[in-house]
C-alpha cells in the first residue's frame, strides 16, 4: 500500500497587467493613508506642545505674581519709613537731631534698603543720616538740578510720596529716590523729605536674580516722554521675546516686570518632540507595513500554510515524516492492516556512536551523516514502505505485508549492512553500525504508542547486545522493563525511608604500609528482599536517573562519616564514585562544593572517581565541573582504567590525579605473565603521566609484593579487608595502623 500525502496547491495568479495596475492602486492608497496618519501626528504633536506652552505660562504667571508682589511690598515698607518722619519733622519747627537719628537708626537697623535720609527745609538739605559718605548733600539746592527739581514739583503737586528713579546720586551710584514734601498745618510747604533706596539690594531681598528656573527684567512703564524705556534690572532683551509682563504699581508710579524661562524657551519646539514623533511614525510605520504585508503576502499565504503543514510533519535535515506525523502514518497503515488482514514489522534503527562522532568531528559532519544514512535506508527499503526519523539517531520503519518474522529479521540486516559500507564525508571514512529492535503487528500491539514503545524497548535489548544486533520484542522485554520501574519506585522510598546506608573500604598505602584512605561504597538494605546488589540496583539508578538522588545521598554520609573519623583520630582520605549522568548537569560542581563548604570538610580529604566513558563523552559542561572541582581541591580519579576505550589523549586533557586499575586485571597476577605485564604497562603510564595508581582487587600476599616491586603507590581488596559499616570500619583501622607502626618499630 502507498500512502499519498495530501499537497497544498496554489492558486493561480491574475493577468500580470491588471495585478501591476492592482498594485499601484494599492500603492497610492497607502501613501495616502501614511500621508493622513503623518498629518495626525503633526497635529497630536503640536496639541501635546500647546498644552504644554500654556501650563508652563501659567506656571511662569504665579512665579510672576509672586515676583511683583514681593517688590511692591518691598516699597511701601521703605516708604513707610518716610511717611513715618513726618511728624518728627513738624514737632518741632527746627527738627530735633538728636532724635532723628534715633528713629532713622532704628530703620536703617531694619531689614529695609535705605541708603541714607535727607531732609531739605525750603528745599535746601539741611539734614542727612548718616553723614558719612554724603557730607557733599548739605547746603544742595534742589532747584539748581532740573532732574530732580522735576521730581520735587511732581511730588508738591500730589501731595503724596513719589518714587522716581534710579537717578544717578552726586555722591554715587544711581538709586532710587522716595520724595515726601512736608506741609505744615497751615498748608504752607516746610520743605521736603528724601528717600534713597538702594534697589540692587531691594531686588537681592526678594531672589530678583538668583531663581532657579526663570529671568526676570525690570523697567519704567513707557509713556508719551519716554516711549522706549532702559531695562534698569535684569537681563535687557527681556522684553523683546515672547515673555510675560506685568505692571509693578507704587505711589504715583510704575515699572513693567517681564519673566522668561532661563534656558531660553517655554517648551520645546514641535521637532523636539522626538518621543511623540518617533512613537507617532512608529506607529504609521507599523500600520503602513500591515497594510503592505497583506497587499504583497496575498499570493505567498498558500505557500506559507504549506511550509508549515511541512515543517509540521517532515524532520528538517533528513526530510523524513517525524514523529507526530509518523504516528499518524502508523495510525492509517495499522487500520488498512486490520481491515486487510494483513501483517507488518516495525523497525525501530538506532545508530551507533553517533554522539561520539558529533564530539570529534563535529556536528557538521554529524548532520550530513544522518542525511547520507536516510538516503541509503531509503533505497534499502520498498517504495510502500514507511521511514521517518523519530529521534536524534534513531529511524523508524514499517515494512508492509509481511507474514513472517524471519523476513524482517532478514530485511532488517540487510539495512544495517548497506549502512555498513564506507561513508565518505568531509574526507572522513566512516563505517556506520547500528542496532534494531523490531515489533510485529498485530502480535506485539495494534495501537500506535504500544508499538512504538515495544519497538524500542527491542532496540534497546539490540543495543545491549552489541552493534549489529537484531532483537525482537517479548513478553521478556516487557517483564524487564516494568521490573526496572518499579525497582526504579524502591530506590525512591529506599531513599526517603533510609534503607541505605555507606560502608568503607580500607586503601593501603604501599610505601608506608599504613592504611591512609577508603573508598565509600553505597549498600542497600531491602525491608522484604534484604541485602540488594549495587550491581542489580546501580545500573537502574543510572538509567533511569535516581543515581543523582544516590549521589547526593552518599556524598552528605561521607562528610558527616569523615568527621566522626577525625574525631577518632584517623586522617583519612575518602574516595566516592560519582555517575557520568551528575555531571550533565552545569551547576553540578558548584552544588557539591556549597554542600562540602556547608560541612566544614576540607576538599583535599575526597577524591571523586569517575568512569572512562565520561571521558569519551569530550561534554564541555562536564570538563568545566572537572576543572571546577580540581581547582578547589579535590582529587580526581579514573575508576576501573582499562576496561573502557580512552586514550592518553584524554589523561593529558583532563585534570585527572588517579588511575584505578579494574581488578579483573590482577585475577591472574602474578602466575600469568601477559595479565602481569599488561599491569606493568599500566601502572608506568601512570608513572610517566605524574598521576598515582590504586590497584583493586588485591587478595594474597604475592600481589601484594608484585605491587611493592612496581611500587604501585596504593592497593585495595579481600586481602587487607572487605567494605564495612562506619563503626567497624573504624575500629578496623585504629587497629591495622596501630600493628604497622607497632611491626616498623620492632623492626
Amino acid at each position: 500500500m502507498k500512502l499519498n500525502n495530501d499537497v497544498v496547491t496554489i492558486p493561480d495568479h491574475k493577468g500580470k497587467r491588471s495585478e501591476r495596475w492592482r498594485l499601484l492602486s494599492y500603492l497610492v492608497v497607502a501613501l495616502f493613508i501614511a500621508s493622513a496618519l503623518l498629518y495626525a501626528v503633526y497635529l497630536v504633536v503640536d496639541g501635546e506642545r500647546q498644552q504644554k506652552l500654556e501650563i508652563e505660562k501659567r506656571r511662569a504667571s504665579e512665579h510672576l505674581s509672586a515676583m511683583r508682589g514681593q517688590i511692591e511690598q518691598r516699597l511701601q515698607l521703605n516708604t513707610l519709613a518716610l511717611r513715618a518722619l513726618r511728624p518728627e519733622i513738624l514737632w518741632q519747627d527746627t527738627p530735633d537731631r538728636v532724635r532723628l537719628q534715633h528713629i532713622m537708626d532704628e530703620f536703617l537697623g531694619s531689614n529695609l534698603d535705605i541708603k541714607h535720609v535727607a531732609l531739605a527745609p525750603d528745599l535746601v538739605v539741611k539734614f542727612v543720616y548718616p553723614v558719612e559718605g554724603n557730607q557733599s548733600l548739605i547746603g544742595f539746592n534742589y532747584r539748581l538740578d532740573s532732574e530732580q527739581y522735576a521730581g520735587i514739583l511732581r511730588a508738591i503737586a500730589v501731595k503724596d510720596v513719589v518714587l522716581t528713579g534710579p537717578i544717578q546720586l552726586n555722591q554715587g551710584p544711581t538709586a532710587l529716590i522716595a520724595r515726601m514734601p512736608v506741609f505744615r498745618d497751615d498748608r504752607t510747604l516746610w520743605g521736603v523729605a528724601s528717600l534713597v533706596i538702594d534697589h540692587i539690594h531691594l531686588l537681592d531681598g526678594v531672589q530678583f536674580y538668583q531663581h532657579s528656573s526663570y529671568s526676570f527684567a525690570l523697567r519704567e512703564a513707557p509713556n508719551a516722554t519716554t516711549p522706549a524705556p532702559v531695562v534698569f534690572a535684569g537681563i535687557d532683551h527681556l522684553f523683546e521675546t515672547d515673555s510675560l509682563v506685568t505692571d509693578v504699581k507704587f505711589p504715583y508710579g510704575r515699572w513693567e516686570l517681564a519673566i522668561y524661562p532661563r534656558n531660553g524657551h517655554w517648551v520645546a519646539s514641535t521637532a523636539d518632540f522626538w518621543l511623540h514623533w518617533a512613537i507617532g511614525i512608529g506607529l504609521t510605520a507599523v500600520i503602513l507595513s500591515a497594510f503592505l504585508m497583506l497587499i504583497f503576502t496575498q499570493h505567498r499565504l498558500r505557500g506559507a500554510i504549506s511550509t508549515i503543514a511541512y515543517q509540521a510533519h517532515y524532520d528538517g535535515l533528513t526530510d523524513l515524516p517525524n514523529r507526530n506525523y509518523f504516528s499518524e502514518q502508523l495510525e492509517v497503515h495499522i487500520r488498512h492492516a486490520i481491515r486487510n488482514q494483513q501483517k507488518f514489522a516495525l523497525l525501530v534503527l538506532d545508530l551507533d556512536h553517533l554522539r561520539e562522532i558529533n564530539d570529534v568531528l563535529g556536528h557538521e559532519v554529524g548532520d550530513a551523516l544522518l542525511q547520507r544514512v536516510a538516503e541509503r535506508i531509503r533505497t534499502s527499503i520498498r517504495e510502500d514502505d514507511l521511514l521517518a526519523r523519530i529521534g536524534g539517531d534513531e529511524f523508524a520503519i514499517v515494512l508492509c505485508d509481511l507474514n513472517d518474522p524471519s523476513e524482517a529479521e532478514i530485511r532488517a540486516k540487510a539495512i544495517m549492512n548497506d549502512l555498513l559500507h564506507t561513508l565518505d564525508i568531509e574526507h572522513n571514512h566512516i563505517n556506520m553500525t547500528a542496532s534494531t529492535g523490531i515489533a510485529m503487528f498485530p502480535h506485539d500491539g495494534q495501537e500506535v504508542q504500544q508499538l512504538l514503545k515495544h519497538a524500542e524497548l527491542a532496540m534497546y535489548a539490540a543495543k545491549a547486545q552489541g552493534a549489529m544486533s537484531v532483537h525482537f520484542f517479548d513478553e521478556q522485554l516487557r517483564k524487564s522493563t516494568e521490573r526496572d520501574i518499579n525497582l526504579h519506585h524502591q530506590i525512591i522510598k529506599g531513599l526517603e525511608a533510609e534503607q541505605f546506608e555507606v560502608h568503607y573500604q580500607p586503601v593501603i598505602d604501599t610505601e608506608t604500609g599504613l592504611l591512609t584512605r577508603c573508598e565509600a561504597l553505597i549498600r542497600w538494605t531491602h525491608p522484604q528482599r534484604g541485602a540488594i546488589s549495587p550491581a542489580e540496583f546501580i545500573p537502574i539508578a543510572e538509567k533511569t536517573g535516581a543515581i543523582i538522588g544516590l549521589g547526593d545521598f552518599v556524598l552528605r554520609q561521607v562528610l558527616l562519616d569523615w568527621k566522626k573519623m577525625a574525631d577518632c583520630g584517623l586522617d583519612l582520605s575518602v574516595a566516592l564514585n560519582r555517575s557520568a549522568r551528575e555531571f550533565n548537569d552545569r551547576q553540578a560542581a558548584t552544588h557539591w562544593l556549597n554542600v562540602i563548604a556547608a560541612a566544614e570538610v576540607p576538599t583535599d580529604r575526597l577524591m571523586f572517581e569517575i568512569t572512562e566513558s565520561m571521558l569519551m563523552r569530550n561534554k564541555e559542561r562536564q570538563f568545566a565541573n572537572l576543572r571546577k572541582l580540581r581547582d578547589a581541591g579535590i582529587s580526581l580519579a579514573i575508576d576501573d582504567f582499562g576496561t573502557g576505550y580512552s586514550s592518553l589523549n584524554y589523561l593529558r586533557s583532563y585534570p585527572i590525579d588517579v588511575i584505578k586499575i579494574d581488578r579483573s586485571f590482577l585475577h591472574n597476577v602474578p602466575h600469568q605473565s601477559q595479565q602481569t605485564a599488561l599491569v606493568e604497562v599500566l601502572i608506568r603510564i601512570a608513572h610517566t603521566l605524574n598521576m598515582k595508581v590504586v590497584a583493586e582487587g588485591v587478595e594474597h600476599a604475592q600481589q601484594v609484593s608484585f605491587l611493592q616491586e612496581q611500587k604501585c603507590h596504593y592497593q585495595q581488596g579481600f586481602f587487607y579487608g572487605r567494605a564495612m559499616p562506619l563503626s567497624e570500619f573504624i575500629r578496623f583501622a585504629q587497629k591495622y595502623n596501630r600493628e604497622v607502626l607497632a611491626s616498623q618499630d620492632q623492626n
